[in-house]
């Protein structure tokens, strides 16, 4: 008898020790994926940055890193900004043109647009609950890559708080596109990229759902991904996108410079202190304008801005002809 109610109290506390230990995950599984909004970034601002999961296997003495400022994705037109550490450290003034900034998503000799990851939508750009959802987010339920949308250069490759392991990447004509929420990365800051080249990987093998998580910025400001991609059809709305103003979403300034440690900025390091003079110092280089070919067009390719290439080849106004000879550098 005695033998019976010891083995039932037994029982009895190993059930109890069980739902104390396992009932609160349980109840954490339930729980929603994070909103990443406005006030989640300023929380980021105040974490602590430390470096990326990288996926195992990835090599980083492999890459191709751009060697100097001049490699940079329209650093010129940005005033020289290229921040290695933050999402937006920088408010820059958007050069609208009668309220309205034009960009040519793919131009001749760049690879063609490519949809970042096989998952379909699962929370778009939307309000919720009064706050402002600022990317797209996709639901994954098991390991899959996650590749760059443009050719363009790794500006960020850095872990934050709700944004997680996060890359970003500049591009050719300005604009930056955000990966963030990925589970390993394949990327460092100062590497060069196409689009479709592998930056990381998202979910995992244990079949559980995750997020992915992708915006769209210019000049450090945020504007709906879906004026630029067709989700559901996965691909580019136009070669052309034309933003206003009311599009975009003034993003939060980090004010403050964390520590991080010194093995962190490496690749960082290695571009911001690249010299000035590697820039003003190099021999002149020279385009000869094709058909269809117009100035806005040409400093974009060669990142310089309008007035430099107007003051190198003193051009007078917007217009130049065919075969014209215009130094670029």
């Amino acid at each position: 008898m005695f033998k019976v109610i010891r083995k039932s109290f037994f029982l009895f506390c190993s059930q109890i020790s069980f739902f104390i230990l396992f009932f609160p995950l349980l109840l954490f599984a339930q729980l929603p994926a994070i909103d990443i909004d406005e006030k989640t970034q300023n929380n980021i601002m105040q974490g602590r940055i430390v470096a990326c999961d990288f996926a195992e296997g990835f090599a980083t003495h492999s890459v191709k890193l751009i060697e100097n400022n001049n490699q940079i994705p329209a650093y010129s037109l940005y005033q020289n900004y290229w921040d290695t550490l933050y999402l937006r450290s920088q408010k820059i003034e958007i050069p609208f043109y009668d309220e309205q900034i034009k960009f040519l998503l793919i131009q001749e000799g760049n690879t063609p647009f490519a949809f970042p990851i096989s998952s379909t939508v699962s929370v778009g750009f939307v309000k919720n609950k009064g706050k402002q959802h600022v990317g797209v987010d996709f639901s994954v339920q098991k390991r899959e890559p996650v590749v760059a949308s443009f050719d363009g250069v790794i500006r960020i490759s850095k872990k934050y708080e709700e944004y997680g392991n996060t890359v970003v990447i500049r591009h050719y004509n300005g604009l930056e596109t955000v990966y963030a929420l990925l589970n390993q990365v394949n990327v460092i800051s100062g590497q060069k990229v196409n689009a479709g080249d592998l930056i990381g990987y998202v979910g995992s093998v244990d079949g559980k759902k995750h997020t992915f998580h992708y915006e769209t910025r210019f000049f450090n400001e945020i504007f709906n991904p879906e004026k630029m991609i067709n989700f559901s059809e996965r691909k580019l709305q136009n070669n052309m996108l034309v933003l206003t103003p009311k599009d975009f979403i003034i993003a939060p300034i980090a004010t403050h410079k964390l520590i991080i440690n010194q093995e962190d900025i490496k690749p960082e390091k290695e571009i911001s202190d690249a010299p000035t003079q590697d820039i003003q110092n190099i021999s002149p280089e020279f385009h000869i304008v094709k058909q269809g070919e117009t100035i806005f067009r040409i400093c974009t390719n060669y990142n310089i801005t309008p007035e430099q290439l107007k003051s190198w080849n003193k051009i007078k106004g917007d217009k130049i002809e065919v075969g014209q000879k215009l130094r670029i550098r």
